[in-house]
């Protein structure tokens, strides 16, 4: 009886383990139950404060790599000379969004495409961590009339095709200016811009 006993309660324990565990740990998890298409998994990198750059071999850059063309296929049904604008999110933060925002922006930028890498997360802006960029932005262009948005748009070092518009300053109402009605006209006038417009935005589960 202690032999059996012994034999199953650790299988009892790793099933129960098992069953109450509702992270997702590897790509089955989603696409075993779920229908939402997936476009690829990237891992840790070793170099996560730089860009992708076009000789860049490592695991995390190829796996940008699928992600784009992945992403390709699934945007097929736009036409060519249509932008395209995907914005990009978390539950938390820390998950790796604006790692994935910015390489995924370069990606793009390196494959010919002239891309805008838009920062929306006006709480807490991660965007200079990775990119120098105009300490004035998309929460500056909202709260004043003066300058048009192109005055707030700097190109990226070392990228043909690859501009970056930050956040700005943090307001104290990011809420209220991310409903204002200028924000659709800006992305309508960006829109006849640029072939790809990459948005950073905050994660879902914190905040509105």
């Amino acid at each position: 009886a202690a032999l059996v006993l012994g034999t199953i309660i650790p299988f009892v324990i790793i099933y129960i383990k098992n069953l109450l565990d509702t992270k997702i740990n590897s790509r089955f998890d989603i696409t075993d139950n779920s229908n939402i298409p997936f476009l690829g998994d990237i891992p840790t990198s070793e170099t996560s404060g730089e860009l992708m750059e076009l000789s860049s071999r490592s695991s995390a850059a190829e796996a940008v790599r699928i992600v784009r063309t992945n992403l390709d296929f699934i945007l097929s049904d736009k036409t060519e000379d249509e932008c395209k604008v995907i914005f990009l999110t978390s539950t938390v933060s820390g998950e790796g969004k604006t790692f994935v925002s910015a390489n995924l922006a370069a990606t793009f930028s390196l494959s010919g495409k002239k891309v805008l890498l838009v920062g929306l997360d006006l709480r807490n802006p991660k965007l200079y961590e990775y990119l120098k960029v105009n300490p004035l932005g998309v929460s500056n262009y909202i709260t004043k009339n003066d300058k048009p948005i192109e005055s707030y748009i700097i190109p990226v070092e070392g990228y043909d095709n690859f501009d970056v518009l930050s956040s700005g300053s943090i307001p104290p109402n990011p809420t209220e200016i991310l409903m204002n009605k200028k924000i659709k006209d800006l992305f309508e006038n960006l829109k006849a811009q640029y072939d790809y417009i990459i948005v950073d935005t905050a994660p879902v589960s914190l905040v509105t």
